[in-house]
């Protein structure tokens, strides 16, 4: 059923928007900014912290803008003496009891008390009583709560009722003395719970894993991609001066993760300075570029050549792995595999992929390849393989034993991995180029649905690697410049003569 169009004017600018949305949706669309706490696109209407109001044409006083429908021909004032009266007296209110403890709270700078006090706050106080005091909680694992700072938004209520489905939290006594807490029996340890924190606009709700660790005006952000699952969340992710990553939290895409993710991916990025290969390994010690690369051509030479790339790599690396191995690999066999996955987790608002591969679909688009079938069908095969270039890259690998018996009939492994895993443990693993992580590279991903996303570097690489399609580009380089060499050399009369 299509929705109705419908013309209306807002601060005298003639628009045109669904009859099915409200005002303040309208607005924001339309580049017109309307402060407020409690509304939130993708949660139900609460309406009740009153700082959003407009004045609307033949009302006799303003608005709540975010509970207020459309209507043909509306006419909509988001400025004027009575607005901002209003906007300022909403401002007071929740200021009365609010704790003055900006310096030691997490959400500072990133606060919508701070930003909207610049514009609608008042230059002193007026209320001299003593203030309210409320709770303070720890939610569950990775959520604490600051009683005092809350404004009872309900955010966090309608997150855990409509999207986690979990229904933890509610709101306990009356008045200003109001404030959010669990109910009985219920703690926040569901794999969303980290969402109430994005969502909450002050700083009442807190990520465990990331108080007290820095200001957030000395991190540095980049916009990226979560690798965990087939879903593909898109994110931000924050850096300290030292260009560790600090924290990673959602971004905005309508089309793949609305505004949530889960905490799995938010905490995933510890692998990325732990246990890294830092340099190229030749015979399990460390080795210069140019002579891990000539062990690996070397080996390349072999017969019975296979290239194994997991569901971990890029569309770019796909690419480059098949040009690679149809150019300078002749006969060569090409075959994918993937982290091992499990359930979906569903939730109404949200659904956790069960596969633990970011491009499981890039794989099937460009080497044709469905990767737990290929690699059931490289294990069932009991030829003996020469040379086995293992592009990993998956970190926290648990080896299966369909991989595990690929590896034990191979001759020689060359590796290609972000991280000294397991897999150099096996005795045949003769190079190991370290490669980089999603975070320092760029490249697609295709997630479930088929959509391609791309992602840019988020930081500086922590070891000396480099991406799979530097690296291919390397070697091909390299078996080329051979090749050239080798007829320049046969061209020459000492060549001639020790060709005859």
């Amino acid at each position: 059923m299509s929705i109705k169009e419908v013309k209306i004017k807002i601060d005298d600018k003639e628009v045109t928007v669904p009859s099915n949305w409200t005002v303040i949706k309208a607005c924001h669309e339309n580049g017109i900014e309307v402060p407020h706490y409690c509304y939130h696109p993708d949660l139900s209407i609460a309406g009740n912290c009153r700082i959003c109001m407009v004045g609307v044409k033949g009302a006799p006083r303003p608005v709540v803008a975010c509970a207020q429908p459309i209507t043909e021909n509306m006419e909509v004032t988001t400025k004027g003496k009575d607005i901002e009266e209003a906007r300022k007296s909403v401002m007071e209110f929740m200021l009365i009891n609010h704790p003055l403890d900006c310096p030691e709270c997490d959400q500072a700078g990133e606060c919508r008390l701070q930003n909207y006090s610049y514009t609608y706050g008042r230059d002193h106080g007026r209320f001299h009583e003593e203030k309210v005091v409320k709770s303070k909680a720890t939610m569950g694992p990775h959520v604490k709560y600051w009683g005092s700072r809350c404004i009872v938004c309900t955010r966090c209520v309608r997150f855990t009722d409509e999207v986690s489905g979990t229904g933890d939290l509610g709101v306990i006594y009356r008045g200003d003395r109001s404030e959010i807490a669990l109910f009985p029996g219920k703690t926040m340890d569901n794999p969303l719970s980290m969402n109430t924190v994005d969502i909450c606009p002050v700083g009442a709700l807190v990520s465990s894993d990331f108080l007290f660790q820095t200001r957030v005006w000395n991190l540095k952000s980049a916009e990226s991609m979560c690798s965990d699952c087939a879903v593909g969340c898109n994110t931000r992710v924050d850096l300290d001066a030292k260009g560790n990553i600090k924290r990673i939290v959602p971004r905005r895409n309508d089309k793949v993760n609305k505004e949530w993710m889960c905490d799995y991916g938010r905490l995933s990025f510890p692998y990325v300075q732990e246990n890294r290969l830092m340099k190229p390994l030749l015979e399990g010690k460390d080795a210069p570029y140019k002579d891990a690369r000539k062990a690996a051509l070397e080996a390349l030479a072999k017969k019975n050549v296979v290239v194994l790339a997991s569901a971990w790599n890029t569309n770019q690396a796909f690419a480059a792995i098949k040009e690679f191995a149809e150019t300078h690999l002749p006969g060569a066999g090409i075959a994918g595999y993937a982290n091992p996955g499990r359930a979906d987790e569903a939730f109404p608002g949200f659904t956790i992929s069960g596969d633990k591969n970011p491009n499981r679909k890039g794989m099937q688009e460009i080497l044709g390849i469905d990767a737990d079938v290929s690699l059931k069908e490289l294990a069932a095969d009991s030829a003996r393989i020469g040379t086995l270039l293992l592009v990993h890259n998956i970190p926290g690998y648990a080896m299966t034993p369909e991989l595990k018996a690929v590896l034990d009939r191979t001759e020689t492994v060359i590796l290609m991995d972000h991280a000294k895993s397991d897999l150099l443990k096996y005795g045949n693993v003769a190079v190991a180029l370290p490669t980089l992580t999603s975070f320092e590279k760029s490249g697609t991903f295709v997630n479930k649905d088929g959509i391609p996303q791309h992602f840019q570097p988020a930081m500086e690489p922590v070891n000396f690697g480099r991406s799979e399609v530097e690296m291919f580009h390397d070697l091909g380089r390299e078996i080329a410049a051979a090749a050239v060499q080798a007829a320049a050399h046969a061209a020459t009369p000492a060549g001639a003569k020790a060709k005859a």
